[in-house]
């Protein structure tokens, strides 16, 4: 009795001419479908397992982009140097995301401005992603930490450069009660209004200072005041274009030509931000009398 089953046939290739197929192992083929079937189910297993575990590494419901790393990953050399770049992907992958959890989880992006965290992103998605290890993180938040100050206070620099001295009502020597920022709100032949990604960073950049100055916790950008203004003209429309807003430590008004009229309503508060801008420029306030 054979121990494996095999088949034969013969095929008439050309007239006369009989040529035979190999003999094929049928059981072997059959165990051969069978356990890639199940090493398959195994893997998907195993990928379902690690995007948990990844998931759950930087704090998020889902990790994305695992289908293109399977995908990149089948497509690479079967060779050590082709492993390794699948290694380096996957880390490169993971450890940006955890990477963007721990400045999160430790206020840190709560100090930056739009600009700081554009630049933190850029170095974040670059080749030169410093990997996820004990000894990586705590030099890097013992050094973040150490120079908390400072990025605060270049956020707030940040913001008081970035206004356009065009408006008399902008001084360029401190911070005044009222400010103009233009590039705020966009329309589409003056019957539909929003408010621009960009004006929302710029106004919430300006109430990020206000908030850490006076002790409280800088809201969720999606309550924030960038945000509250992009409700407020979403929901009036046209009518609420003039309208003022009022927020915690200051009133906007925004208007058809884009920019947005903001006055302060916390004096104590500008005068510590002065003070922040007098350090960086010293010849900035007008002198004392």
């Amino acid at each position: 009795m054979h121990s494996t089953t095999t088949l034969s046939a013969d095929i008439d290739m050309q007239a006369g001419a009989n040529e035979l197929i190999p003999s094929v192992a049928v059981d072997r083929v059959i165990a051969q479908r069978n356990r890639g079937v199940e090493m398959f189910m195994q893997g998907i297993k195993a990928l379902q397992e690690a995007q948990k575990l990844l998931a759950a590494a930087a704090g998020c419901d889902g990790f994305s982009g695992m289908a293109q790393l399977v995908e990149s990953g089948l497509r690479g050399s079967r060779s050590a140097k082709g492993d390794e770049a699948i290694h380096r992907s996957i880390c490169l992958h993971a450890d940006r995301d955890i990477w963007q959890r721990l400045m999160e989880d430790t206020g840190m992006l709560t100090l930056m401005s739009a600009a700081q965290k554009k630049q933190w992103s850029t170095e974040l998605y670059s080749d030169n992603c410093p990997e996820i290890s004990l000894d990586n993180v705590l030099a890097t938040f013992r050094q973040l930490n150490a120079s908390k100050a400072e990025t605060f206070e270049q956020g707030v620099i940040d913001v008081f450069r970035n206004l356009s001295w065009d408006y008399k009502t902008n001084n360029p020597r401190y911070l005044g009660k009222r400010i103009i920022i233009d590039g705020v709100l966009d329309n589409f032949q003056g019957k539909w209004y929003s408010v621009r990604s960009y004006g929302q960073e710029r106004i919430n950049d300006l109430a990020r200072p206000f908030w850490l100055l006076d002790g409280k916790t800088v809201p969720d950008f999606r309550v924030s005041e960038g945000a509250q203004l992009s409700n407020f003209i979403q929901q009036g429309g046209v009518n609420s274009v003039g309208e003022l807003l009022t927020c915690d430590y200051f009133t906007l008004r925004v208007f058809k030509k884009g920019s947005a009229h903001i006055t302060f309503t916390r004096p104590d508060l500008v005068d510590r931000v002065n003070d922040i801008i007098a350090r960086h420029y010293p010849g900035a306030l007008p002198p004392a009398v």
